[in-house]
């Protein structure tokens, strides 16, 4: 008995309760896609209650010369790129982009939904670059739509996982050490959720932390603090070349250094997953002088950081064709009821992580502040 070969130009994974398909004409793209979004531990949201995603990429110029036609109305964003409507519900990327944008712009390609599954139009001149970056912004920002339609809430945060399994986010400006904590404890044997922003989800058994879709990225500080610089500089990473040349000999050093899941794994050492149940909120400032400390906090400021770092969904432009499911729909003053918040005042630069999560993570409702030495986890 012979069996067919698995088709190349598929790829399927879980994304917390999304459970996402990406076809493409080119089997390099779908493989560039996929690593962007697929995570080196299994999920381990529950089999029910996942909804189905499908994408599929092709080229076809004269569709999107027709939508060059008729597509109109007032800009609508996605990511950092504007996009105009068309009759039939299709998103056309216009190339006038916004003023604050950075990225490089995308090439012209088109998004839209018919019969239960989502299309991207390209140009029939696009390459296999070009059209796996296109699919990877788009591909998570529909991950990010289902989510919200789910009542997801995108936070300002990092999560990682404990050994319990149960994920920790930690709340707080710019600075604060926000993916340096979530590392250090993914590092102490748990998983790496989120670097840079979290979706707060209802789903079994109560709120959970599942990753927006952006990659890990970190700052050189925070590599330098772990002590991972070296390692990154010889690495050799998708996102910054080809996958082939290392970072040591880019033409211009990244500012943050972007990793897939799979390469987080190799070069930094940790585990990556996409969700989990979530266990404590740790709000974190800046240390006012002295050691780390870290203390109990009360639900209601707990509840009022969650509203300050809250953020605009990354879905954008594109929202989910399914109307939200009223019955999953709660809000913050229920998820600080159910999740233990704490507050962590520390400097990232002056203070040893592992100290620090040693001491928010022993915090427990009414005991004082905590800012004796601690050992590392």
């Amino acid at each position: 008995m012979t069996t067919e070969p698995p088709d190349r130009r598929t790829a399927t994974a879980q994304w917390g309760p999304v459970a996402w398909s990406y076809t493409a004409d080119d089997e390099a793209e779908t493989a560039r896609v996929a690593a962007q979004l697929v995570t080196t531990t299994p999920s381990v949201w529950p089999a029910h209650g996942r909804i189905r995603l499908r994408v599929r990429s092709t080229r076809d110029r004269a569709a999107l010369d027709r939508l060059e036609q008729v597509a109109a109305g007032p800009a609508r964003r996605l990511r950092e790129e504007n996009y105009r409507r068309a009759p039939d519900g299709t998103w056309l990327c216009r190339g006038n982009r916004p003023a604050d944008a950075t990225d490089q712009a995308l090439p012209r390609h088109a998004v839209g939904h018919h019969d239960g599954r989502w299309t991207i139009l390209h140009d029939d001149g696009s390459g296999t670059e070009q059209r796996a970056r296109t699919g990877d912004i788009v591909l998570r920002a529909l991950v990010a739509a289902a989510l919200t339609a789910l009542g997801g809430l995108t936070v300002h945060a990092s999560a990682a996982t404990g050994r319990d399994g149960r994920a920790v986010m930690f709340l707080g400006d710019s600075g604060t050490g926000k993916s340096t904590l979530a590392l250090r404890l993914a590092q102490a044997g748990g998983c790496f959720v989120s670097g840079d922003r979290t979706l707060l989800v209802p789903g079994p058994g109560g709120w959970w932390a599942v990753g927006a879709g952006l990659l890990p990225r970190f700052r050189w500080g925070t590599l330098e603090g772990l002590d991972l610089a070296m390692r990154v500089r010889d690495a050799a990473l998708l996102r910054h070349g080809d996958g082939r040349c290392r970072v040591a000999d880019l033409p211009r050093t990244p500012a943050k250094v972007v990793f897939t899941p799979a390469e987080s794994e190799h070069v930094l050492g940790v585990r990556t997953a996409d969700c989990a149940p979530l266990g404590k909120l740790v709000v974190l400032s800046p240390a006012e002088g002295g050691g780390p400390v870290a203390r109990a906090v009360a639900p209601e400021e707990t509840a009022a950081a969650v509203r300050a770092h809250s953020l605009p969904s990354d879905a954008g432009c594109l929202a989910w064709p399914v109307p939200k499911r009223p019955a999953q729909a709660r809000d913050i003053a229920g998820l600080v009821e159910e999740v233990a918040g704490a507050a962590l005042a520390w400097d990232p630069v002056r203070h040893r992580a592992a100290d620090a999560l040693r001491r928010v993570l022993t915090v427990t409702p009414g005991a004082p502040p905590s800012g004796p030495p601690a050992s590392a986890p």
